[in-house]
Parts: C-alpha cells; sequence; structure tokens
C-alpha cells in the first residue's frame, strides 16, 4: 500500500522541522581551539627561511601574551530562540508551499489522481477535467503528457481542429512517433474538408515508413485516395487497416464495406476477400533457436536489390507457431504500388522484439535479393537471431 501525496508532503516537513530545532542542539564543536602555541609554530614555519631575528621576535611575542588563549578555558554554553527557531520553522513550510502553488505541480498532482479514477467519473467530471487539462496545457506548453491526452480527446470526439493544434505541439518539440504522425495527418485532413495536404500526407507516409501498419495514417490515405478518385489506392489502404480488425467484428464489416464501394466504383463486382489470388509471393518462414510463438513479425517486399526505403508490400503477424505461411500480393501493397507490377523483388522478414519494425529493433531476421513475382513455388526464409 503506498502512502498519499499529502502523507509523503507531511513527513518531510516534519523532517525539515526537526533538522531546524533539534539539530543545532546536537551539532556542536567539541574540538579544542587554537593556543598561541600553535600560531607560534605556524608563524616559525613561515619565517624558516628569514634571519634569526624574526623568529626570536615571534617567540618574545608569545611569553608576553602567554601560551594559553583567555577563550582556551572559557566555556560558552549555547543558546537557542525557541521563538525564532518556531518561526524558521514556519517560514520554511510557507516558502516550499508558496513555491509549489507557483510552480503548479499540485495542479498536476491533482489532475493526475483524477485521471487515475477517470472510468468512474461522470460525464460532466470528465468535461471538468479536460477544461482543467487545456488550462494546464496553455500554463505549460512544454508538456508532452497533455498535449497528448488532449489531443486523443479531441480527435476521438470528432473536433479535428483543436486536436491538429496538439499534434502540431508535438511535432514541433521533436515528436516523430508514427501513431502521432499518422494523427496528426487525420486531424488535418478531417479539418480541412477532407482534402490531403502535401504536409498531411508527408506526415501519414513518414508514420507508414516506421510503421507499414499505423492505422490512422492508414485510414487517411484511404480516405484521401477514395475522396480524390483513386480508389485502387483506398481499396489497398483499407485492406491492410481491416487486417488491423478482427474478422467479424464492426470495424472489418465497416472496412468492407467501404471497399467493395470502392471496387464498385471502378466498375469491378467481385467480392472482396481477404485472400487475394492476384500475382505474389508466397513466403514459407522457418524460426531459429530461441524464438517462441507470440512473436511480432514483419514481411516486407522491396524493389530488387534494395535493403531500405518505402517498402512496396508489407504484412505484419502475430506468430502462433513455427513454420509460418505469408501471402504478398496487391492486397499488402502500400502507398499506392502493386507488386503484381514487378518482375522481381527483395524479400525481408523481420521478427521484432518491441512491436516495431526495422532491423535496429529485429532479435532475428533474413532476406532474399532477388525473388521472381508469381512464381508458383514458395520461397523459404530461415530467420539468423541477431
Amino acid at each position: 500500500m503506498s502512502f498519499p501525496f499529502p502523507a509523503w508532503a507531511a513527513l518531510l516537513w516534519v523532517g525539515a522541522a526537526a533538522l531546524v530545532i533539534f539539530l543545532p542542539r546536537v551539532w556542536q564543536r567539541g574540538e579544542t581551539p587554537e593556543t598561541n602555541e600553535d600560531w607560534l609554530r605556524l608563524r616559525q614555519s613561515e619565517l624558516e627561511s628569514e634571519t634569526d631575528a624574526l623568529r626570536e621576535e615571534a617567540a618574545l611575542r608569545l611569553i608576553e601574551d602567554g601560551t594559553e588563549n583567555d577563550s582556551y578555558h572559557a566555556v560558552v554554553a549555547p543558546r537557542y530562540s525557541g521563538r525564532g527557531q518556531t518561526l524558521a520553522v514556519i517560514g520554511l513550510a510557507a516558502t516550499v508551499g508558496v513555491l509549489y502553488w507557483q510552480l503548479g505541480a499540485w495542479e498536476d498532482v491533482q489532475i493526475a489522481e483524477q485521471l487515475s479514477r477517470l472510468e468512474q467519473s461522470e460525464p460532466e467530471e470528465v468535461l471538468a477535467l479536460i477544461d482543467r487539462m487545456t488550462e494546464r496545457a496553455e500554463a505549460r506548453p512544454q508538456n508532452a503528457d497533455y498535449a497528448l491526452l488532449l489531443g486523443e480527446y479531441y480527435l476521438s470526439g470528432n473536433e479535428p481542429v483543436q486536436a491538429l493544434r496538439y499534434y502540431d505541439r508535438l511535432i514541433e518539440a521533436g515528436a516523430t512517433a508514427p501513431e502521432i504522425l499518422g494523427k496528426a495527418a487525420q486531424s488535418e485532413f478531417l479539418s480541412s474538408g477532407r482534402v490531403l495536404s502535401s504536409r498531411a500526407r508527408s506526415r501519414a507516409e513518414q508514420a507508414l515508413a516506421v510503421d507499414p501498419m499505423q492505422a490512422a495514417a492508414l485510414a487517411t490515405l484511404g480516405m484521401a485516395g477514395f475522396e480524390e478518385g483513386d480508389y485502387r489506392q483506398a481499396i489497398t489502404y483499407w485492406q491492410r487497416l481491416r487486417d488491423l480488425e478482427p474478422p467479424g467484428s464492426p470495424g472489418y464489416e465497416m472496412l468492407g464495406q467501404v471497399i467493395e464501394r470502392a471496387r464498385m466504383e471502378l466498375g469491378e463486382t467481385v467480392v472482396d476477400t481477404p485472400e487475394s489470388s492476384g500475382v505474389g509471393v508466397d513466403v514459407i518462414v522457418s524460426g531459429g533457436e530461441g524464438l517462441s510463438a507470440g512473436a511480432t513479425m514483419f514481411v516486407l517486399a522491396r524493389p530488387e536489390g534494395a535493403e531500405s526505403g518505402m517498402p512496396i508490400a508489407v504484412v505484419r503477424q502475430t506468430v502462433g507457431a513455427w513454420p509460418v505461411s505469408i501471402r504478398l500480393d496487391d492486397s499488402t501493397s502500400m502507398a499506392g504500388q502493386r507488386i503484381s507490377d514487378f518482375q522481381r523483388v527483395s524479400i525481408e522478414v523481420q521478427v521484432s522484439g518491441n512491436g516495431q519494425p526495422g532491423r535496429e529493433n529485429a532479435v532475428a531476421w533474413n532476406s532474399a535479393t532477388s525473388v521472381s513475382v508469381g512464381e508458383a513455388a514458395p520461397l523459404n526464409i530461415a530467420l539468423q537471431a541477431e
């Protein structure tokens, strides 16, 4: 059981008061003060290179003044002022309290406590908390936590203009996380009447370059493609977004409907299914020693010979058991590309230790540099631990 903040504050105040009142009573000098003999020895060491007359003069001064100071035997009893010490304790508490209040730390503590009870809060309490956080965010614009929470709240509440304000603040402060970039792009797209600016597109593509399955970026580029009449691109992004939803869930069904609508705009009557029967590459991945089930695996296709840059197609999958069969085709393509337009590609497999793509996050990986697209026989890749 942890102590609440007021209990810790009171405990620290009692400790400080004890130091102010009792420490002077026990912390006294117990050493003997210096005598004239001590000063004579010091002076003679300083006059070693001087004439004998100067050393004799110093010795005569000792004889005249005596070998001991009057303070050597004097014992002065320490004196304490109870009133002064009490005022010091009160002044210490008042000064710390004023500084704490001015710096706003108490307000942050109160907000944190309300956030911890958010699930039990009434709607009016939530609105009051949002107002309180908004005021605090303006007082402390460098606080990334407030900006992130408020951005999430306003975007989920269909207030993209307010959300964009906080996501812009985070990006200007140096935030580069794919989730922030993706949601900033989504907020800008929605706040501008569903028109995708070059800045919003760049942010969404940056998010996908780091995390090819970033949901907000996929949704934004899919909606933008549909609004611009690029239905093929919209289908590509929405298919990948649907892969993040459990089959049969409301989100899965809704995305299936918008994909079917985009296919109708293209004049296609084929019912969309998660599995693609088009041209692609089948990959069978074997796990190495130490790789257990439950890891996050990324399978990427790039232009032949490329080891970095935007992938042509990506599949992200949680491994249930090894080996794993993956298919890369047009339904898994990204950024409006189609793997069926390539004759040969490079395939790379990464097993991530933290759920993020990239070799720097991989605990095992392997690649094949020249793979024929449309080959009937599957490509076998055995993972190598880092």
